[in-house]
């Protein structure tokens, strides 16, 4: 958990190292290109960055075990990530229909555009067929159904996910003898769960994460009185030049690069979506460090609350009162546990502490091919955590005329507790930065 008993002396290790080896080099410009941050010599990384086509032809096949016992024939999945997850086929999603076609038994099957093809012929699903390009003479969804019909599922039973209602008529009119069943649970519910496999992904996520925090805490540290964007810029370029020199496969699941974040400060600290502003740090800000990370198309987050020189009485009431909603949601976080029951807790401790006006958001969500997917660890969500779910951990106080803290941590479930996945430290001594 994060307390100091249990993984403080981790957190405290990784401050040193990066403290004494994580250097953003200063220039003459104070928007110049942030040189290499250098880190200490770790373990090697593993040979691939992603997930091997041997662990989506595991994931067809449970897939197909559903699909049995539900009496369905096949099922269509044309949300990005669901195709992603199920054949690993990683797309830019656009507004060409694009779809992956799983029979109850059998090889998956790939529907694509023709710009897609030669990508396709690249990977381990080999049964493709692709239109031209979109909108194209017939409707692409409605000529996606078509050869599925073409292909002996004519009279079948296939499940989809949740369609629009255009959508729906569309498949209809394709394959109009057949029946489509919304069973968009069966794959949302195998994504619930993270593998081995997966956790190791996320884990090398989480490096690039943690060191993203890091370069923005030394570019603050360096030069002071900066702004909200000179700060996401520093991060951006120090994350860029390590994920580009150490990655080995370098894939994701959506056209923004991999790295990004939120930087407020000051009073501004107080608005959890903060959009940078021109804003310049001085001392007595919270400051709030907010950043993500995407490996093989794996999300995971690391948020830090820092307080720019010493902190008041007051910040240091308001920053215990988020670290102990934190801590208490992370450990909690075990197999059995309800998921709402898990952010109660957490934000309970920030209303014993007298600041339930402060509170704006839950505990948590989950995290994955998504930054943000279900299930919740909020008021609500009723699901019972099971080990291998990933979640955020990250409730947060915000006084409007102070500012806010937030830490968030990536956390898996296991039997015992919450797992933080982060390494960077977390109590209030070690996040304070003189300038």
């Amino acid at each position: 958990m994060a307390n100091d008993n249990q993984g403080g002396w981790v957190r405290r290790d990784f401050l040193r190292t990066m403290a004494g080896s994580v250097l953003v080099t200063a220039s003459s410009r104070l928007f110049g290109h942030t040189h290499v941050l250098r880190v200490s010599a770790a373990a090697p990384p593993p040979q691939h960055d992603r997930l091997e086509p041997d662990w989506y032809r595991r994931k067809i096949a449970q897939v197909q075990a559903e699909l049995d016992k539900r009496g369905l024939d096949a099922l269509l999945l044309m949300h990005a990530v669901n195709v992603i997850y199920t054949t690993g086929y990683f797309h830019l999603s656009t507004e060409r229909p694009l779809a992956a076609f799983i029979p109850k038994s059998g090889e998956p099957a790939l529907f694509i555009p023709e710009l897609e093809a030669d990508q396709v012929k690249l990977w381990w699903v080999k049964d493709y067929e692709s239109y031209f390009d979109y909108p194209g003479p017939v409707n692409r969804v409605r000529w996606i159904a078509e050869r599925i019909a073409r292909r002996g599922f004519d009279r079948a039973r296939i499940g989809i996910e949740e369609p629009t209602q255009g959508r729906l008529n569309q498949l209809c009119q394709g394959a109009p003898n057949a029946s489509f069943v919304t069973a968009d649970d069966i794959v949302e519910h195998l994504r619930w769960v993270k593998d081995e496999d997966e956790l190791r992904i996320m884990r090398r996520a989480m490096t690039f994460a943690d060191f993203t925090v890091q370069a923005g805490r030394d570019f603050v540290a360096h030069h002071g009185a900066v702004t909200e964007d000179q700060i996401l810029k520093a991060s951006a370029d120090a994350v860029a030049d390590k994920m580009s020199r150490e990655l080995h496969d370098v894939v994701g699941v959506g056209v923004d690069a991999p790295f990004g974040g939120l930087v407020p400060f000051g009073r501004r600290s107080a608005f959890p979506h903060a959009v940078p502003s021109k804003d310049v740090l001085k001392r007595g800000d919270p400051l709030i460090l907010s950043f993500g990370a995407q490996v093989g198309g794996y999300n995971v987050e690391c948020e830090r609350s820092f307080c720019v020189g010493k902190p008041s009485d007051y910040a240091t009431r308001l920053y215990d009162a988020m670290l102990a909603a934190h801590d208490a949601a992370a450990s909690a976080m075990k197999e059995g546990a309800i998921a709402q029951d898990v952010d109660k807790l957490g934000l309970d401790q920030i209303r014993n502490a007298g600041f339930t006006s402060f509170i704006r958001h839950r505990c948590g969500h989950g995290i994955g091919l998504e930054a943000h997917e279900s299930p919740w660890i909020a008021e609500g969500d009723k699901t019972v955590l099971k080990a291998g779910m990933t979640f955020s951990c990250e409730p947060g106080v915000y006084d409007p005329d102070f500012g806010g803290f937030r830490h968030s941590d990536t956390v898996v479930v296991t039997k015992t507790g919450g797992e933080i996945i982060n390494k960077y430290p977390t109590r209030l001594q070690q996040m304070i930065i003189e300038i």
